[in-house]
């Protein structure tokens, strides 16, 4: 998984690679060609998704063995392993980008349907009406100076992290996207 980090202050966004990632040292296949403990369980679980289940040592390779075609191995494609998990990080991102925005969309939804209570005009004069007017704008103006209404800090902490996670998101599922779209370019 990326990890990135956004400073709204500053507007710089560092990107940190794959988590114990070092240079010039492969995710799955070492120069030589053979695998590297994530190479090796990564090729077993293709194995096992693709029902391959026999696995031949002396080669390190899994086949299938049929009558009609004889013995076929599975071949390693490192490539397509990055690809995969790349694609994979992507729509993870991108769920995790629509769970948030799905929050944030219920919170302003329950800000903007509560009720306010209202006043039955039918029954009244217009002295009465003035006189409940007034009353209104002055228990207005008095709550504003004295007791100020704010959002509960639950709330307002909410938004705020669901504010920033979905910055992060965003950034992080575009350059993904990017990222998918080189690949593909490249080949």
């Amino acid at each position: 998984m990326e990890y990135v980090i956004i400073r709204n202050d500053i507007d710089e966004l560092y990107h940190h690679g794959v988590k114990g990632m070092k240079w010039g040292v492969r995710r799955y296949q070492n120069k030589d060609g053979s695998l590297t403990t994530a190479g090796e369980k990564r090729y077993a679980r293709d194995a096992r998704e693709k029902e391959f289940t026999k696995y031949d040592s002396s080669t390190g390779q899994y086949y299938k063995q049929s009558k009609k075609n004889g013995r076929s191995d599975l071949a390693f494609d490192a490539k397509r392993y990055a690809k995969e998990d790349t694609e994979r990080a992507k729509r993870l991102i991108d769920s995790s980008k629509n769970i948030t925005n799905d929050v944030k969309r219920s919170i302003d939804t329950s800000n903007r349907n509560r009720k306010v209570p209202k006043m039955d005009l039918s029954n009244m004069t217009d002295q009465q009406m003035r006189e409940q007017i007034n009353r209104a704008i002055l228990e207005q103006q008095y709550n504003n100076m004295f007791n100020p209404k704010r959002e509960s800090k639950g709330r307002e902490y909410v938004s705020h992290i669901l504010d920033s996670a979905g910055n992060v998101l965003a950034i992080t599922s575009s350059a993904l996207g990017i990222a998918l779209a080189i690949k593909e370019l490249r080949g």
